[in-house]
């Protein structure tokens, strides 16, 4: 039979070691795409954080230091798993709000901007075509598996951030800033042919106030610019959901190699 305290010391260790693994997960899960929505229950979301803590304890408990009689410490590496782990969601939400910004962009050069209503994605009033891509965004992501992809991330985080270690906070900017950026830049890809359609819809309607003064221009076309803004997204979808979920996955696994 083995010592009582040798006993004791293993429980401590390992309820220590599931404790500091839920704080990393529970903190990238809270604010992940899909998982982490304000219309999914706290209590599923937190009952899936502890599952999954529960999960991964086993396999890198090994990478947890050992409890500290220290209070300081220990409040010190709680906060590097908190922050590690809301760092790993904050890039999910990142890629996932891609799809919001071409929504806001196709919106506006389609004349829509003004048809807003309440984006539960984003916790804010969006415009239509916006709430309608990120909604397509979030099924995407499920069908495809690409939040498994995410968890993988959460899992393979203790490898490329170890526990105890101060969290390199200039790196996690800088990829934030990198991250951020890219989606932006994809965003417009995503809408080059609204903008394309746009400019050249503005200038023939300024030539056209032009040759006829009294023509209320804008009035005339704007019902063709919004049917054609309507076409071109329908025509286009499928082949912005297959870019959108490509950069994604290969987001997500350049940060697991990086």
């Amino acid at each position: 039979m083995l010592p009582p305290s040798f006993l004791e010391q293993f429980v401590v260790g390992e309820v220590f070691a599931y404790l500091m693994i839920f704080a990393r997960v529970g903190a990238a899960i809270m604010i992940m795409p899909g998982i982490g929505e304000s219309y999914v229950s706290p209590r599923i979301r937190l009952s899936f954080a502890l599952a999954f803590a529960l999960v991964l304890t086993p396999a890198f408990s090994q990478y947890i230091p050992d409890p500290s009689d220290e209070f300081l410490q220990t409040v010190l590496l709680l906060a590097g798993e908190i922050t590690t782990g809301f760092f790993i969601g904050l890039i999910s939400r990142m890629l996932f709000s891609t799809l919001h910004i071409t929504g806001t962009i196709i919106a506006y050069q389609s004349s829509l901007a003004m048809a807003a209503m309440f984006d539960t994605t984003q916790n804010a009033q969006s415009t239509v075509i916006g709430n309608f891509l990120t909604i397509i965004a979030l099924i995407v992501i499920f069908a495809l598996d690409i939040h498994h992809v995410m968890l993988a991330g959460v899992a393979d985080s203790y490898i490329l951030f170890p526990p105890g270690e101060f969290a390199p906070t200039q790196d996690m900017a800088d990829f934030l800033a990198r991250t951020l950026g890219t989606a932006f830049l994809i965003a417009f890809q995503l809408s080059a042919a609204h903008i394309t359609f746009s400019l050249i819809f503005y200038v023939g309607a300024g030539v056209l106030a032009r040759l006829m003064p009294t023509m209320q221009v804008f009035f005339v076309l704007m019902p063709a610019q919004i049917a054609v803004g309507f076409f071109l997204l329908m025509a286009l979808l499928q082949s912005i959901m297959l870019v959108y979920a490509g950069y994604v996955e290969d987001t997500l696994i350049s940060f697991m190699d990086y």
